[in-house]
């Protein structure tokens, strides 16, 4: 997915950085939907993932039918004192301009703007 998501960058003419911040964003949340929700059941999941440049931005969205899983709840959840609960999420959080957690019609959407 990081290779990806940099081709799709580069082929856009966005700069080096963003191209880096997106691929390390779209790697940590798709990483937590196969680590944590393929994971919860015995169930068969899917995911995709969309990367589109519009207006100057980029956007990044994960669409999958795991359990309901809203970051911004886990960090809210996370305890302060410990710097490393939730690390990836934070990451995340702290590189991209907004992140958006929606379920709709029994799907996870994660929309992350960088």
């Amino acid at each position: 997915l990081a290779e990806s998501v940099q081709s799709f960058c580069a082929e856009r003419g966005l700069d080096a950085r963003r191209s880096t911040l997106a691929a390390l964003a779209l790697e940590e949340m798709a990483g937590n939907v196969v680590a944590h929700g393929f994971t919860k059941d015995k169930k068969n999941h899917s995911a995709d993932v969309l990367a589109a440049h519009k207006g100057g931005e980029l956007i990044l969205r994960i669409r999958d039918d795991c359990v309901p899983f809203d970051p911004a709840e886990r960090l809210r959840l996370t305890p302060k004192d410990d710097p490393a609960a939730n690390v990836g999420i934070r990451m995340v959080y702290g590189i991209a301009k907004n992140v958006e957690y929606q379920n709709i019609l029994g799907l996870n959407v994660l929309t992350v703007r960088i």
